[in-house]
């Protein structure tokens, strides 16, 4: 056989093999960098223009309400989209459309019976733990209705759909659209002097245009990749569970394990709202934001390669270790330059969103930033977890950082305010990378 100029520039020792599904990853993680960068800038300027046109303590209750929203939505969401790539592999690969129609189809009741149930969950809470972190009436009115619109954004299965047939090219454009509309709009309110409704109100149209693109993204995309897949019922789902073993194990255990991930994002905003007051919940909400920014890369790379792992534990398993020995190093590496920004720029960032009424969460974005290092450390390992079939293992282990996490949390806040919710995020951080490194190297003996 003759060698290629590939396998000639690879060398002996890295087999193409081994080196195109970290380099798919990569080229894919691009693709999500560049919808999801350039969202992020354009979040931030959003955020920027709601906390200097609301001022400090307005725009306090508006991180409130938005943490609020977010975490119930992470609450009741399913992560349709690794059902769809963890079944929709083994299907596409089988050249089965039927089933692989009708896991679409699951998937896709999934995220309507969760958004159901979230919204239900929402508007019943909103007048239960509103008076506890000072939202007045309209406060929670405000609340109330934006939970009923922002939970429909049902978009799970699409993104799954264009990641399975490895568009995230496409899903990179459609996703573009929510940081797009969001910035419009939050112009528009701020040229008019909006009100906390106006800035949420503009945060959920976003949610739901995007929803709708992507919709539309994917079903194109299906119909262009695989007519017969397109064309089946979109009600059928009789004998998933049996085409699909485990599948509802599966979904109950990605969707927990999603739930409990978010909501630590969005907890301590409202722990510290609760025990401290809604200035220093808003300056924690700045600080989070700009560390989630710095850290996108690993975060998108962990995405990117959940599809390559589900299609090797098809194919080759054996190439597993090398594939998450790669975008682990280059997770940290992100990691690091990430902290390296945040104390370099922390200070001029977060005036630049906030004025100079937010000084006092340089900090405690420091610390955020150290705690996100550890954190993106681990995310390709919990990615492998779950693609290798294990989602029950990382639940597990969610669970064990959840409960540690509120408990901190509980006396944390109350002892030390605003750093004390920092030192807890760092805490966790490191006893997750420690549980996750355990669990992946125990199944990657068993599985390879």
């Amino acid at each position: 056989m003759v060698e290629t100029q590939q396998q000639r520039s690879a060398g002996e020792e890295k087999p193409p093999e081994l080196v195109s599904p970290v380099r798919r990853a990569l080229k894919n993680a691009g693709w999500l960098l560049a919808g999801k960068g350039l969202g992020g800038v354009f979040s931030l300027i959003y955020m920027g223009l709601v906390a200097r046109s609301l001022g400090i303590e307005q725009f306090g209750i508006f991180a409130l309400i938005l943490s609020y929203i977010q975490a119930i939505a992470a609450l009741a969401k399913f992560e349709s989209w690794q059902t769809v790539i963890r079944y929709g592999a083994q299907h596409l690969e089988q050249q089965e459309p039927q089933k692989l129609r009708r896991i679409m189809n699951f998937s896709t009741a999934l995220d309507l019976g969760s958004a159901l149930v979230g919204t239900a969950i929402g508007v019943a809470g909103v007048y239960i733990i509103g008076p506890q972190l000072g939202w007045n009436e309209g406060d929670q009115t405000i609340a109330a209705y934006a939970c009923v619109f922002l939970l429909f954004n049902i978009r799970g299965t699409p993104l799954g759909i264009l990641r399975l047939f490895d568009r995230f090219d496409i899903a990179a454009f459609a996703e573009a659209v929510l940081p797009s509309v969001r910035l419009v709009g939050a112009l528009i309110a701020w040229a008019i002097g909006a009100s906390v409704f106006s800035y949420l109100l503009v945060w959920v149209i976003a949610e739901l245009v995007t929803a709708v693109a992507l919709w539309w993204s994917a079903l194109r995309e299906l119909r262009a990749k695989n007519e017969e897949v397109f064309k089946a019922s979109v009600f059928d789902v009789v004998g998933v569970r049996a085409e699909n073993p485990g599948v509802w194990k599966f979904a109950w255990t990605t969707n927990l394990d999603f739930s409990l991930k978010q909501v630590w994002k969005h907890l301590p905003v409202l722990a510290v709202g609760w025990w401290v007051d809604a200035v220093a919940a808003g300056g924690f909400r700045i600080a989070t934001n700009l560390v989630n920014a710095v850290g996108k890369p690993s975060t998108l790379l962990s995405w990117a390669i959940f599809p390559e792992l589900a299609k090797l534990k098809v194919t080759e398993p054996g190439q597993i270790g090398m594939v998450v020995r790669k975008t682990s190093i280059a997770s940290a590496l992100v990691g690091v330059v990430a902290l390296l920004l945040t104390i370099l720029f922390g200070k001029q960032a977060l005036w630049a969103l906030g004025g100079d009424g937010y000084d006092f969460a340089y900090p405690v974005l420091i610390i955020l930033a150290v705690a996100t290092v550890i954190e993106l450390c681990g995310m390709t390992l919990e990615s492998a977890i779950v693609a290798l079939g294990f989602p029950e293992a990382m639940l597990t282990i969610r669970s064990i950082i959840a409960a540690t996490y509120a408990g901190l949390l509980a006396t944390m806040v109350p002892a030390f305010g605003i750093f004390g919710a920092g030192f807890t995020a760092i805490i966790a951080s490191a006893l997750l990378l420690v549980l996750i490194l355990f669990k992946f190297r125990a199944i990657a003996r068993s599985v390879t």
